[in-house]
């Protein structure tokens, strides 16, 4: 019997000490991983950016309560209100310094991106008395510190609520993101009055003490194809667009054609024979040759893309923008802010071509970038930046061998929506044209890839600068090689002519010969 005893009792104490386990706070507690739940209620997310503050009395001295802050809007654990007075014989009677800190209990469980362009603003609802015998002349000024983690990131100095007993707050703060394992907390300081009939009131949760946290808007992916371990142009298998041939320049080409150049001198001296104007022929022919199939395509091409420095800080290459992240303030990394201007250079072998309002449009298949886009460490923003605002040209780019587009970070507002956000000047909705000065007309294209659509903002034509473009001049070298193959063409032709009366005379010659020969014979007859 005694051994039941102990066993009852032994299970007593053991629910006991659960109960009062349970009973205490959970946003007390130190933080943990089972906190961290994307699902938590609680959590600081873009939907629930508003953190509460709790707390209760439920031990002596001020300085010992729990105090903690989440985003959940209300919480069971935590009092209305907390306070003092200085009533006679009890624990807390006296005046002097009272602080309270709220620490967060829900950290983020991945760095959280924060818009650092938008202040943290908050509320704090603090009642401090002392009416009659310091005839409310006792301070009710606060001290508000924002923390992050554990440390202080501002303080405000609040000398007087408002008629409600509200101390707002407002905060500037250079962070752009939350790092994992912390979350933001608060700290209120004052003092407490003197008098016997003073004290104070803190009052807590929804619609007594509150700070909204300016989280940036989760990225939604649009550009479909991008998730998979093997990347694929989307404009590969898009409906309506064609890869097409540019004017690219190859080695191998130019190597064929300035041998074929210099052939013509070598074998037109070593084997034409010396007809009329046959240097003339020859140096025209060649020169046409090396000059159309080799000086234009140079200077067309190495010459022209040389031109461009993509060490440039300011010339932009998709490799490099498909490797950025979003950042609060700005429209991609740290420098794609306001007013920022840029170039995008690309180069290419080859382009897709499609129709659209009547115009050839060229989009850009980026294979060659193949291993970003499916490098999972590279950010999914970045890489669908490049798909949505970098990859298509409402122009048509098969004559060139680079594209050059002169861009510059705007902030756009969609009159749908009325929502404001950074994008480059080709993308702007409410924007002016540069050169002209009427309203932009952008070049937004709806493209299809196994029945899913998706938008492309298309490079307009006046930001845009085709390089390796054949050059005018290059076609009349053409017409060199013609005319050299023209006087080679007369030569012959003279020289043939020149053989053919020899042949004639000769012939003329030796008739005459035969005549008198004949004459001759039949003389000789007679006089016989």
């Amino acid at each position: 019997m005694r051994t039941y005893r102990v066993a009852a009792l032994a299970l007593f104490g053991v629910l006991l000490f659960a109960c009062l386990f349970a009973s205490v706070p959970t946003t007390a507690q130190e933080p943990g991983v089972g906190v961290m739940q994307s699902d938590d209620a609680k959590n600081l997310t873009y939907d629930q950016n508003r953190m509460y503050m709790y707390g209760n009395s439920d031990t002596g001295a001020p300085d010992t309560w729990s105090m903690w802050t989440h985003s959940a809007a209300n919480d069971v654990n935590s009092d209305d209100s907390v306070g003092e007075g200085n009533i006679p014989g009890a624990a807390n009677q006296g005046g002097g310094p009272r602080t309270f800190t709220w620490e967060g209990t829900n950290p983020v469980s991945e760095p959280l991106p924060i818009d650092n362009s938008i202040e943290i603003i908050g509320k704090v609802k603090l009642l401090i008395y002392c009416d009659l015998a310091e005839q409310n002349t006792c301070s009710k000024q606060i001290d508000i510190i924002l923390r992050l983690g554990n440390r202080d990131l501002g303080v405000l100095t609040v000398a007087e609520p408002d008629a409600e007993n509200f101390y707002d707050f407002q905060f500037k703060v250079t962070v752009d993101e939350i790092p994992a394992g912390e979350t933001f907390g608060l700290r209120v300081s004052f003092q407490k009055p003197q008098s016997v009939d003073g004290g104070y009131t803190l009052y807590l949760g929804n619609g007594n003490a509150y700070m909204d946290i300016p989280v940036v808007q989760p990225y939604e992916p649009t550009v479909p194809g991008l998730d998979g371990a093997e990347y694929v142009s989307p404009y590969e298998q898009a409906s309506g667009y064609n890869l097409a041939d540019s004017n690219s320049t190859s080695l191998l080409a130019l190597i064929f054609w300035a041998a074929l150049g210099v052939g013509v001198f070598v074998a037109g001296f070593m084997f034409i024979p010396p007809i009329p104007m046959r240097e003339l022929a020859i140096l025209f022919t060649g020169l046409g040759l090396l000059v159309s199939m080799l000086v234009a395509p140079i200077i067309a091409g190495p010459v022209e893309l040389g031109k461009v420095n993509p060490d440039d800080p300011d010339v932009w290459t998709v490799d490099e923008l498909a490797q950025l992240d979003e950042r609060a303030g700005s429209f991609l990394g740290d420098n794609f802010v306001e007013n920022y201007q840029f170039k995008l250079y690309v180069e290419y072998d080859d382009v897709y071509t499609a129709k659209d309002r009547g115009t050839t449009i060229s989009a850009f298949g980026y294979d060659e970038f193949a291993s970003i886009f499916e490098d999972p460490e590279v950010p999914q923003r970045g890489k669908e930046y490049v798909q949505l605002y970098f990859s298509m040209f409402h122009i048509d780019l098969r004559p060139g061998q680079a594209v050059l587009a002169d861009l510059v970070i705007v902030n756009s507002t969609d009159s749908a929506t009325g929502q404001t956000v950074l994008v480059p000047i080709h993308a702007c909705m409410d924007c002016t044209n540069p050169d002209t000065g009427a309203t932009w007309q952008v070049k937004d294209v709806t493209v299809t890839v196994n029945g899913e659509d998706s938008k492309r903002f298309a490079i307009q034509p006046e930001l845009i600068e085709i390089i390796g473009v054949d050059s005018s001049w290059g076609g009349y070298a053409h017409g060199m090689t013609a005319l050299g193959l023209l006087l080679g063409g007369i030569g012959f032709w003279m020289s043939f002519r020149q053989n053919r009366d020899f042949s004639d005379e000769d012939e003329d010659d030796w008739g005459d010969e035969q005549d008198e020969d004949f004459e001759d014979a039949l003389d000789d007859l007679e006089d016989f």
